[in-house]
């Protein structure tokens, strides 16, 4: 069951990089604030971010102004979670 008294925005942003930029670009993700987790991963994915925002203002604005603006960043594609 989704607790709607909470009005926090968590999602996971799953990130495709260059090869070779793993561990700088973990290290770079942790630095925004917002996100509160970083890994290195294994499949079609090589990052998932765990980020929690106030809103879904300060979300758009972490992925799209900051996450996807760092060099090595092919793309992303972020899931809410409920």
């Amino acid at each position: 069951m989704v607790d709607v008294t909470d009005e926090r925005i968590k999602a996971l942003v799953l990130i495709r990089i260059d090869p070779g930029t793993e561990n700088k670009l973990v290290d770079e993700l942790m630095i925004f604030e917002g996100v509160t987790e970083a890994h290195f991963i294994y499949g079609p994915y090589d990052i998932y971010c765990k980020v929690d925002c106030p809103d879904y203002n300060s979300l758009n604005e972490l992925v799209m102004n900051n996450i996807r603006n760092v060099q090595g960043i092919k793309s992303t594609t972020t899931c809410y979670l409920a």
